[in-house]
């Protein structure tokens, strides 16, 4: 038997349901909609400002990133997202500061928030607790509470929806909460594909995983909504699967990468390339990604095509997000590892704290 299609081997493996949560994904996407639709922005909604600065690390800043790549082409103001300590010079008090940090207690995130609340930007904390509560009700700024208990890197609904809700609400977001709502359904029907109840044959999450199996990844997208998505497969395949992968996108990748896949075959043989197609794509970029497969397969162990889901831009967002979430669960345990885990970065936290 298939060790995917074995619930008593996942069990013993999955020691904190990692796979549960990856599987409930649209429970937690309706959850996150209906916690955006209840927030209160009394003080926000009728202004009007110069820009949207997103404040965030790991799994809280690639909402930024995902939220920056749905508004960025039809947005009239600038959209950033800054992962680190320091605040550009740019952003000041005429600008929405959307402050991301899942525990509340994120360092990076917290400094650079702090140096926004000096500069008088308006700011709307999202997080489960933590210091970032404390401080949004001491300086009584919105705050979008959000339910505690998970890895950030699995609270990505809870993160990201309610955001998108709010933001419509305040005229900054094109995305609809019908769409949203629609997009919740696609995940729901996916998820009776993925589940784990669906045999190895039948199901196209285990297939994937079982297709990167012991290779390196590298994940290629192209620049659209989709690219931060491509990101996150890569970090969710870092941090559930304990498995080195990398990211890039076209049309920049064919300016460089495409050139380095010449040399070193033995090594590179270990890789397998995987790529997103979008069949409602501009032609140029389809076809731009198909002529570099053809240049460049013969480097990897194998190729895997995504076929992306969806009709709108946010649901072919959450689709490839629940595809690349649930199957670098699997991965870990097709790899008999435990998926939830990350004793590197907590010993790296644990450091810097002693020092």
């Amino acid at each position: 038997m298939n060790i995917l299609d074995d619930d008593g081997k996942i069990k013993q493996l999955d020691t904190l349901n990692m796979l549960a949560i990856e599987e409930n994904f649209a429970d937690q996407l309706a959850e996150a909609q209906k916690i955006g639709a209840a927030a209160d922005i009394t003080g926000i909604r009728g202004r009007n400002f110069a820009g949207i600065a997103f404040l965030g690390m790991g799994g809280s800043g690639f909402t930024g990133d995902i939220i920056k790549s749905l508004l960025i082409n039809r947005s009239e103001i600038p959209i950033v997202v800054i992962k680190g300590y320091s605040l550009p010079a740019y952003v000041s008090r005429d600008w929405l500061v959307i402050s991301l940090s899942y525990s509340g207690n994120t360092e990076e995130t917290l400094t650079a928030t702090e140096e926004a609340l000096k500069r008088d930007c308006e700011i709307i904390f999202i997080s489960s607790g933590g210091s970032a509560e404390k401080i949004a009700q001491e300086k009584r700024k919105c705050i979008i509470k959000i339910p505690g208990g998970f890895q950030p890197r699995a609270a990505s609904g809870y993160l990201m929806i309610p955001l998108l809700v709010v933001l419509n609400k305040i005229g900054l977001s094109s995305v609809t909460e019908k769409e949203i709502g629609d997009a919740v359904k696609l995940i729901d029907v996916l998820a009776k594909e993925y589940n784990r109840n669906i045999p190895f044959k039948d199901n196209p999450a285990k297939q994937l995983a079982a297709g990167i199996g012991n290779f390196l990844p590298v994940i290629y997208s192209f620049e659209s909504e989709l690219s931060p998505v491509a990101y996150r497969w890569k970090c969710q395949i870092n941090e559930n699967s304990k498995t080195p992968a990398f990211f890039n996108e076209f049309p920049e990748l064919n300016h460089n990468e495409t050139v380095g896949w010449e040399r070193l075959k033995n090594i590179t043989k270990e890789f397998v390339l995987i790529y997103f197609i979008d069949k409602e794509a501009p032609e140029r970029i389809n076809a731009r990604i198909k002529i570099t497969v053809e240049l460049i397969k013969y480097n990897f162990a194998d190729t895997i095509e995504i076929d992306i889901k969806g009709k709108t831009p946010i649901e072919k967002v959450l689709s490839t997000i629940f595809l690349g979430g649930i199957a670098s669960v699997y991965l870990a345990l097709l790899n008999g590892v435990d998926p939830t885990p990350i004793d590197k970065i907590n010993t790296l936290k644990t450091k810097l704290a002693e020092l």
